[in-house]
């Protein structure tokens, strides 16, 4: 297949940019295309223009600080991948990554590019929810910051306005002593999830003190999974595993079926997925 004709541009300014995205309706933000470009081929998605950004000065940056990471928009999975700065103030970026599609994709997908495309069974999206990560967005009225909590609206669809595109996100350091763990199921390594969890994990006493659980896969977006966050509070790897599942199926009620799998499944597979973490963690700092 190949795609409808379209025009395309290079702007040199982030200025240059915003406005020509906001010349034609129906263009769309080129980084990486490693999401844009099949849906292209395949037509399943109607583009005029096509914007890209790799030669925008100043967003292919990846910054580290004492609070954390900011990547840039036309920065690369491979380039964050291989930065150990980044991989060392903020360890899930390299979970998550270690999962997303294979070599040669991570050389030209980029991580704002998988975050603003929202596809609810991709690591990054779920990585900006469980970390608080914040998006920022330049548009026609200048720029603003949105909170990953915020940011994701439904299966391919975030609050981003007309004209808009994300410029950076800023993942934050994890707390102190926490352990943050991406672990999915899916039917080949290099594919979507069929269910996945990003948890930020705190122990005490060989016990979970507290996590932030989020799931992605299951439902349209990435989200947080409230009851099992309550359970999973204090427990400890002697415990029977059914009250975290039972908490995990209740959060994850509304999972979705398709030809891989049913929603039954995606909410047994993430529940497991919930304690088989719990106690990774536990051995891992039992071990320490």
């Amino acid at each position: 297949m190949k795609p409808a004709p379209f025009d395309y541009c290079r702007p040199a300014t982030l200025a240059e940019a915003v406005e020509a995205l906001g010349s034609d309706e129906s263009s769309r933000v080129l980084a990486g295309g490693q999401s844009l470009i099949p849906t292209m081929n395949f037509r399943l998605t109607d583009i005029s223009l096509l914007v890209d950004i790799r030669c925008v000065a100043g967003l292919d940056g990846v910054n580290t600080d004492d609070n954390g990471v900011v990547v840039g928009a036309a920065a690369t999975q491979s380039q964050v991948l291989r930065d150990a700065a980044a991989a060392g103030a903020v360890p899930g970026l390299r979970a998550a990554l270690r999962h997303v599609g294979h070599l040669q994709i991570r050389n030209r997908g980029t991580v704002c590019g998988s975050i603003a495309h929202a596809d609810p069974a991709a690591e990054l999206p779920a990585l900006a929810v469980a970390t608080d990560a914040v998006i920022g967005v330049a548009g026609p009225d200048g720029h603003r910051s949105v909170a990953a909590s915020d940011f994701f609206c439904g299966p391919f669809w975030t609050a981003l306005d007309d004209a808009e595109l994300v410029t950076e996100v800023r993942f934050p350091s994890p707390p102190t002593g926490s352990v943050t763990v991406v672990d999915e199921i899916s039917r080949r390594a290099g594919d979507f999830a069929i269910a996945g969890l990003v948890a930020v994990v705190d122990t005490d006493a060989g016990a979970v003190r507290s996590a932030r659980l989020v799931g992605f896969g299951v439902g349209g977006m990435p989200s947080r999974l409230p009851t099992a966050e309550a359970a999973i509070s204090g427990w400890a790897t002697g415990h029977p595993g059914d009250g975290l599942i039972e908490a995990a199926m209740e959060d994850s009620a509304d999972a979705f079926d398709d030809i891989h799998a049913s929603g039954r499944y995606r909410r047994e597979a993430l529940a497991a997925l919930v304690v088989r973490v719990a106690r990774g963690v536990l051995a891992q700092q039992g071990a320490a």
